[in-house]
């Protein structure tokens, strides 16, 4: 049974999509347009400033349930719904007008909440929601199943106008600010980013439920962009999740190469494998597990990087700000989050070493997660790698930079909302200089405590199990354990035991155990009786099949020999094993290793006994059967005496 209530009169849908909506963003961290248009409610701009306002005074909703004790009188109240109704009925509307018990409960504390939120001030931190939003719809063609052309063709038969392309990035700019339906530019920057007028509905699109088309900012697609793999070659993201910058880069290469996603959380893990089955990027490979922890050894072919850490994401124009992380102050936040970044970079920056670009992102406009992680850097990397200025890369179509005050300068690129009319962003991009070996690292996540790998830019993709040095140390170990076993089981013609091989078990047991050298020479006698026997008859066997010129006669020898081989084989395998098995236990006391040395020892002295009386058998049994073929040969022979003389 469920533990909520089971209501007569129904919750007014708007208030439980929101209940909904909040905790996943709070607990999954999924985005809150995303849910908002995939619920498909007809007021979608009600449940946007509810959810907004909710998220807003969530640390003061939990003071007020702490303090009016509703949840705790009230167990089958949903916490959520609880939060979306005080919110609407203090801070919004000022009423609840349904009929519906979690509603009537809320009411039935309303003088007790309003009391108690007066003391909290909460009002201050409530912004109402604006109707309008400056940042114009992005829209990425998905070329893995559409073409940027097609796209442009499609938008047109359904009545939009493309404008003409700009040349410079402040007429691209004055445009973005004066678009307006039906109108619609292609970026000045990334040409399969098509830009639409602010709040241009697409979540009902056809194309966007067939992965054509992605919602995606422009701040977010720079770094693949910027990153530019080329068709064919192996790019790791580290931080993958939700998924826009991997399927980005899967369409950079055409499913052609290999796109590693990494990411350590198991429900963004299964937003990013959505999104790759959405948008067809076959060859995006998922890896659920921390980034930190991948082996460099198995990923020496990776090319590009993509480093886009956790951060505070205070350049997103369109998240409702929510409470800080576990009660901290701002700067502490900063602080840890700058820790986690450096580590992350560095081990991008160490431990890949046939990496040709690497790129650093944030959604962040704190120097803190920014300039100042790149400077930690920059002391350790030495002339291995080097800032390319994105100035360069972007042909100066550009405004906004890093800091000269710090030492990594005005090489990096910041994106800024209220100038670039996108979310708030920084890229830096690292190059590798091959001519310089990666330097040592004392730090975290740098290489001191791993083999220092040079870079082999020769790397075969198609061929990992021969280039990459850990599948070859796979490889050069079954090799062996190969050889080891043919030399177990390849034994002499004869198939006798080596003197040497028994004096050195014999020898361990004695360490161990202390056994008395007397047994070890007894066994060692015994065994050396065996092999005197085994010549023998070897050498009676050879005789006589020199004596004998009948091919039958050779055929029996030979057949009877292999007989008596492979059960000797079996007695002395037998005995090495017992042995080998006396030698390997080392975890008793010496009291019991001796006793049970002692034992074992003796069972091994019975088979003995039992072998060499089996191998009297088989050799009295083998110069019988010789004995016979000999007379038998002889009879013929006497026989042709007998002719003669008669003759």
């Amino acid at each position: 049974m469920s533990n909520e209530f089971v209501h007569s009169v129904t919750v007014p849908r708007i208030y439980k999509f929101t209940a909904d909506i909040v905790r996943r963003v709070r607990e999954d961290g999924a985005s809150l347009k995303t849910l908002i248009y995939e619920r498909k409610h007809p007021n979608v701009a009600g449940i946007y400033g509810l959810s907004v306002n909710t998220l807003r005074a969530l640390p003061q909703l939990d003071r007020l349930l702490d303090k009016t004790q509703i949840l705790t009188e009230q167990p089958r109240l949903n916490p959520w719904l609880a939060k979306v109704l005080i919110t609407e009925l203090l801070w919004r509307k000022g009423c609840l007008k349904s009929r519906s018990k979690p509603v009537l409960t809320v009411l039935a504390y309303e003088n007790r909440l309003r009391e108690e939120s007066k003391s909290l001030d909460c009002t201050e931190t409530l912004v109402v929601h604006k109707a309008k939003v400056q940042k114009p719809r992005y829209v990425r063609v998905n070329t893995l199943l559409l073409s940027v052309e097609k796209a442009i063709c499609l938008f047109q038969e359904d009545g939009w106008q493309l404008l003409p392309k700009s040349t410079t990035y402040s007429s691209y700019l004055q445009s973005l600010s004066q678009l307006s339906k039906p109108h619609f530019i292609q970026d000045l920057h990334i040409p399969e980013m098509l830009v639409f007028p602010p709040l241009t509905p697409f979540h009902g699109h056809s194309g966007y439920k067939s992965g054509e088309l992605i919602l995606q900012d422009k701040a977010s697609c720079l770094p693949v962009h910027l990153l530019d793999p080329v068709s064919g070659s192996v790019v790791l993201d580290m931080c993958a999740a939700p998924g826009m910058k991997a399927t980005h880069a899967a369409a950079k290469l055409q499913n052609y190469g290999k796109v590693y996603a990494v990411e350590i959380d198991a429900k963004r893990f299964e937003t990013l494998l959505s999104q790759m089955k959405k948008t067809h990027s076959l060859c995006v490979e998922p890896l659920n597990q921390d980034a930190l922890t991948l082996d460099p050894k198995k990923y020496l072919h990776v090319e590009y990087i993509l480093v886009d850490p956790t951060c505070s994401g205070s350049g997103i124009v369109d998240r409702p700000k929510q409470s800080d992380m576990d009660g901290k102050p701002e700067s502490k936040r900063l602080q840890n989050l700058q820790s986690f970044q450096v580590y992350l970079l560095r081990y991008a920056l160490f431990n890949f070493p046939n990496a040709k670009r690497i790129i650093y992102s944030t959604c962040s406009l704190h120097p803190e997660e920014n300039e100042e992680v790149i400077d930690e850097v920059l002391a350790d990397i030495g002339n291995a790698y080097h800032l390319v200025p994105v100035r360069q890369l972007l042909k100066n179509n550009w405004t906004n930079f890093s800091s000269k005050k710090y030492n990594c300068g005005d090489t990096c690129l910041y994106s800024k909302p209220d100038d670039d009319f996108c979310n708030g962003f920084f890229v830096a991009v690292f190059e590798r200089n091959f001519d310089v070996t990666l330097p040592k690292c004392k730090h975290k996540g740098g290489n001191e405590y791993r083999n220092v790998i040079r870079a082999n830019l020769n790397v075969k993709k198609d061929d990992m199990a021969i280039t990459d040095p850990y599948e070859r140390e796979k490889c050069v170990k079954k090799k062996k354990k190969k050889k080891k076993k043919e030399e177990i089981s390849t034994t002499d013609g004869q198939g006798k035991i080596s003197t040497d091989i028994v004096k050195f078990v014999v020898s361990e047991i004695e360490n161990k155990g202390k056994v008395k050298t007397k047994e070890a020479k007894c066994s060692e006698k015994e065994v050396e009786k065996m092999d005197v026997r085994s010549n023998l008859s070897n050498l009676n066997h050879k005789l006589a099949l020199n004596k004998s010129k009948d091919i039958q006669k050779r055929i029996l020898d030979e057949m009877e020999a292999k007989k008596s081989r492979k059960q000797r084989l079996k007695c002395e395998n037998a005995l090495e094993v017992e042995i080998d098995n006396d030698t390997l236990d080392a975890n008793y006391g010496e009291k019991e290793q001796n006793e049970e040395i002692e034992t074992k020892l003796s069972k091994i002295k019975k088979r003995k006994k039992k072998a060499t009386k089996e191998i009297v058998k088989i050799d009295k049994i083998y110069f019988q059967k010789k004995k016979q073929q000999e007379e038998i040969a002889i009879v013929p022979s006497k026989k042709r005496k007998r002719n003669e003389e008669n003759s």
